[in-house]
């Protein structure tokens, strides 16, 4: 084949349709890793209606500009899901970059590909490293860096190294992420874009096989029998606002990210676009009716994927037991230590009843048992039970991490759900103290204001629950801080929380 050092409309055409059939060819594996920010097995199919829906409005067209500005208009307004969404933001920033251009030289896709990747960094409030955007942003930065002068290479030459680039990018994404690591999967929108821009590829050499990540011995092979974290926000939600009043995107972006996560956020034109993952979906959409006509809506619940099967099971005979704390790693001790689910709350979120009445009304016909390491959650459970129809719902007092450890460590919960109530003042008896440590400057002064062994007088039991900032020299002080004292049984936790360094509890 011709070796091409320009574009036009029929060739970027044609690259996009080879891109498609290889995104569609692997379209079951991605689903399959599915893991991040849920895993709601449709990053796949997301990925692919997101990309059919931009090739559905290509027309016969040699100007290159005009092909990849209907492409990207269409990809956009037809988006699905948070991969699907950010990828077509990519592609809205090669299409503005590029729309004036009749024909594109390797010169021009090397600036857009950098203009791109920013474009689909800025649609996202909390871009996380180890995704498809970072396969964007190394891919291209490693591509240029390889490429000495544009008029020694042809576009075959180019994509060859491109999609090299973001096949390294792509498999390191597992170490770049704990959940990644945990499943032993790549991050799937990550693989999808790297399947596209190898597609592309193989657009200008038809010999080169479609990429099979079933066959593929350079891809990890996912675990099976791997519990994911719940999610703390349970519906999926999308929907497209054609404005009336204007306002800036981190407007609408500051609006957003008190009701969830996974936000994105993306204006062109006159059109807003909104993904995010929240636990009020029509109360987010309702508020947006003020800025303008409501022209779509998607909502999906996560709790009803494949991943979610988990709350069908019951390790208790009549009643179900929820605990709600701080950090990921936190929230699988609880689990461990007998809550049927646990949720943790993220980051400075201000937990209202409505979530709360969201996340439980999954339960609404079983008996439930609550513990709660958030006071203000304990205090809106003990409302939605009093003053709502959750009678039903029964919340242990704890008020903070160490005391939710310890009294789900010592409930009984082979008891009944009525003998359990009972029973239920033995735990108030529990006698525990708890601080938190908040960074690690004077971190051995710290442990010995708050740990002297005055302080420490009645206490046999010492559990310490490690941030997700905290370091492994910060663990090794703590450590061996609490071997030099043989009369405290001393447990470390990975806890995960992003609001203190240390949670130190004693009982």
């Amino acid at each position: 084949m011709e070796k091409l050092n320009s574009i036009d409309g029929l060739t970027v055409y044609n690259m996009l349709r080879y891109g498609f059939t290889s995104l569609s060819y692997n379209e079951n594996y991605l689903n399959n890793i599915n893991t991040f920010p849920v895993s709601d097995n449709d990053t796949g199919t997301n990925m692919k209606r997101t990309f059919q829906k931009g090739l559905l409005a290509i027309n016969e067209n040699k100007n290159a500009g005009s092909v990849l500005h209907s492409f990207a208009k269409n990809m956009s307004l037809g988006s699905r899901g948070n991969s699907g969404f950010i990828f077509s933001q990519y592609f809205l920033g090669l299409s503005d970059f590029l729309k004036e251009k009749a024909l594109i030289t390797i010169e021009d896709f090397s600036k857009a590909i950098i203009y791109a990747y920013k474009i689909a960094y800025a649609a996202v409030i909390n871009p996380m490293e180890g995704t498809m955007l970072t396969a964007m942003s190394e891919g291209a930065n490693e591509v240029l860096n390889n490429i000495k002068n544009f008029n020694e290479v042809s576009f075959d030459d180019f994509f060859n190294l491109f999609s090299k680039s973001i096949f390294s990018s792509v498999l390191k994404t597992k170490s770049q992420m704990e959940l990644l690591n945990a499943n032993n999967v790549v991050d799937s929108g990550a693989l999808g874009f790297y399947l596209v821009i190898n597609g592309m590829r193989k657009s200008f050499d038809d010999n080169i096989p479609y990429f099979n990540c079933e066959e593929s011995n350079l891809l990890p092979k996912r675990y099976s029998d791997i519990d994911n974290p719940m999610t703390y926000f349970r519906y999926c939600t999308e929907f497209t606002v054609n404005l009336n009043k204007k306002n800036t995107k981190n407007y609408f972006s500051n609006i957003l990210k008190e009701k969830g996560d996974s936000v994105v956020v993306a204006i062109n034109n006159n059109l807003l676009k909104v993904h995010i993952h929240t636990n009020i979906p029509y109360n987010v959409i309702n508020d947006f009716k003020s800025y303008g006509t409501i022209i779509r809506t998607k909502v999906d619940d996560l709790f009803e994927t494949p991943q979610f099967e988990r709350l069908k099971r019951r390790k208790h005979d009549d009643y179900v037991v929820i605990a709600f704390t701080y950090g990921e790693a936190n929230a699988s001790l609880c689990e461990r230590l007998g809550a049927d689910v646990a949720f943790s709350i993220p980051f400075n979120h201000k937990t209202s009843e409505d979530e709360l009445k969201s996340l439980l009304t999954y339960y609404k016909e079983t008996n439930v048992i609550v513990f709660s390491a958030d006071k203000n959650v304990e205090n809106a459970l003990k409302s939605m039970h009093w003053w709502g129809d959750f009678k039903n719902l029964f919340v242990v007092e704890c008020a903070g991490m160490a005391n939710t450890f310890f009294k789900l460590a010592s409930s009984m919960f082979d008891l009944s759900f009525n003998e359990f109530k009972k029973e239920v003042n033995n735990l108030k008896r529990i006698n525990n103290l708890e601080f938190k440590i908040n960074d690690n400057k004077n971190l051995k002064e710290e442990l010995n204001c708050y740990l002297s062994p005055n302080r420490l007088k009645g206490y046999s039991t010492i559990a310490i629950f490690g941030g997700k900032n905290v370091k492994k020299e910060d663990i090794d002080i703590v450590t061996s801080f609490f071997e030099e004292n043989e009369d405290i049984e001393f447990n470390y936790f990975p806890g995960g929380q992003e609001d203190s360094l240390f949670i130190i509890g004693a009982m």
